[in-house]
């Protein structure tokens, strides 16, 4: 009878073990491939890291895919920002202990391709290094796809404040291809290509534990595992313990100095003109002025005067300063649009924050990817815009081009020459409907001869071109004397931005119910019920 018990007991727990290895997808029916798997960590002085996975998707047959679920290290982990190739926000949701839902903004069709981020906060990541005395370490394996092929698998690992190159020690046969230096902290970089299905690629870093606070010093997951089930299960654990020691002896290689050679992450796409200005070093007065002309493009202000600072003038349509069903606002238009006072005035320290708010924005938009490559991708597209402008056929295809880039022309710090030569000749045909444009016509021009229909615009007559030369003197002229007046107070504006604050720990994140870190007879990597941290799930879609 007890044979019998234990030989059922055994079944039982094979099948339950069978359930955790089916994917979550299983439903789902067709094939697709990963373009990139670009990875990015941030180990933290308190023993967790920031995750942040950046994934491009191809379908390649079958159903639509609707969601993708990205894999975690653990259990103990809190889900931050996802988004798309085109800044759109995507819902997330635990899909289980050891998985995020990430659902796509729109399905994703055969032929297509999909290209999103998402970041994580991940606990108890950071284990003592038994091979290295005084060292703690991290082992990470990349999330692996049982259904598709990899192209392109990179990982970089941003390490704590003042660990240096020389005191990093890598696994054994597995060295970084490059180094460099991630906001003053040193990071070092993996790359592998063509990945098979189920292909795992595990990385690992390992340096003194002095430069961390917390960290792991035992397992508790596989020991209280085995004390609840006990000889019941003799078989089952045997095999387990088997498994167990073999991850063991992997992880337990010694850790060796690499090679040097080289790459990075990508670019950050996405960014808004006035976001980027920021990014560009672009001045905060002139930033507030092109937050003030991308409000002119909407016509949702209009000033009213210059002198001695700016005042402006609601539109009756974004009176609730949010904006209509057919132009919203952005969050920085938004932040702009409360700091008028009663008298159409900017309240200095208001602007500041606003400021700040879009700062502290982009840096958080940056996180994960290459902000030199990202700068020089702007720069690019500052570069096309101008393209747009000069290669139009006619005057009015070239003043059309104008007012759609304005504000990626406005990032271009010779502007006023570039728009000289734009238009040396030909002249600028501006529409009613421009209200930037008049906006900087009635208040610099030496002689406006046309007055603008800010009410009703749609309803003005046609006002008449202005020679190019004369249009470009005149927007410099709007814009410099907009960013010296945008305030009455230069210099209380100015002291009122703060500087960046120093990164700080991340709050504990929220704990779910998984005594073991991760289903680890599922998915082959029972080193992080044991002493290591590794992504033991795959991704998955539907």
């Amino acid at each position: 009878m007890v044979k019998n018990h234990l030989l059922l007991a055994t079944i039982m727990f094979a099948l339950f073990l069978t359930t955790l290895a089916l994917p979550a997808s299983a439903a789902w029916s067709g094939t697709y491939h990963l373009k990139q798997e670009w990875v990015k960590i941030w180990i933290k002085q308190d023993g967790r890291i920031d995750l942040f996975y950046n994934i491009s998707l191809a379908l390649d047959s079958g159903d639509n895919i609707t969601y993708v679920t990205i894999a975690q290290p653990n259990s103990d982990f809190t889900i931050g920002e996802a988004t798309d190739q085109y800044g759109n926000p995507l819902d997330t949701s635990y899909g289980d202990s050891t998985h995020v839902k990430v659902v796509l903004h729109t399905p994703l069709t055969v032929g297509q391709t999909v290209w999103f981020t998402v970041m994580t906060n991940v606990a108890h990541m950071i284990y003592l290094d038994t091979m290295n005395q005084g060292n703690v370490g991290m082992k990470f394996i990349p999330m692996w796809w049982t259904q598709a092929s990899m192209n392109d698998l990179r990982v970089l690992i941003v390490l704590p404040p003042n660990v240096t190159i020389e005191q990093v020690k890598t696994l054994e046969g597995v060295n970084w291809n490059s180094t460099q230096q991630d906001d003053g902290e040193w990071a070092v970089f993996f790359e592998k290509q063509d990945l098979a299905p189920d292909e795992q690629y595990p990385v690992g870093v390992s340096f003194p534990k002095e430069y961390v606070q917390n960290y792991e010093t035992q397992a508790t997951g596989l020991i209280a595992f085995l004390e609840q089930y006990g000889p019941s299960l003799f078989v089952v654990l045997i095999l387990i313990i088997i498994a167990v020691a073999a991850v063991l002896a992997i992880r337990k290689r010694a850790y060796l100095m690499p090679t040097i050679s080289m790459e990075t992450l990508g670019v950050r796409r996405g960014l808004t003109a006035v976001e980027a200005s920021y990014l560009l070093d672009v001045k905060p007065t002139r930033i507030v002025t092109e937050i003030l002309y991308s409000l002119l493009q909407k016509r949702a202000v209009w000033v009213e005067s210059t002198t001695p600072s700016i005042k402006l003038k609601v539109m009756p349509p974004f009176q609730n300063k949010t904006g209509t069903k057919e132009t919203p606002l952005r969050y920085y238009e938004i932040d702009f649009l409360h700091t008028l006072k009663e008298d159409g005035t900017l309240d200095e320290e208001r602007l500041a924050q606003t400021i700040m708010a879009l700062r502290d924005t982009v840096e958080e938009k940056l996180r994960g990817y290459c902000r030199r490559d990202t700068i020089d991708y702007y720069r690019k597209v500052v570069e096309k815009a101008w393209e747009q402008v000069e290669q139009a056929g006619t005057p009015d295809l070239a003043s059309k081009a104008y007012d759609e880039q304005l504000l990626w022309l406005f990032l271009d710090p010779n502007y006023q020459t570039r728009t000289q030569t734009a238009f040396h000749d030909r002249a600028f045909e501006p529409s009613p409907l421009w209200l930037w444009y008049w906006f900087s016509y009635q208040n610099y021009h030496p002689h406006p001869t046309y007055r603008p229909n800010v009410e009703t615009p749609a309803q003005a007559t046609k006002p008449p071109s202005i020679p190019g030369a004369e249009f470009a003197n005149n927007i410099a002229k709007a814009v410099e004397g907009t960013s010296n007046s945008i305030v009455v107070n230069l210099e209380k504006f100015a002291n009122a931005i703060l500087p960046m604050p120093a990164a700080k720990s991340s709050t504990e994140p929220a704990h779910h119910n998984a005594d073991c870190v991760c289903a680890c007879a599922a998915c082959a990597c029972a080193c992080a019920c044991v002493s290591c941290a590794c992504a033991c799930a795959g991704g998955g879609v539907g």
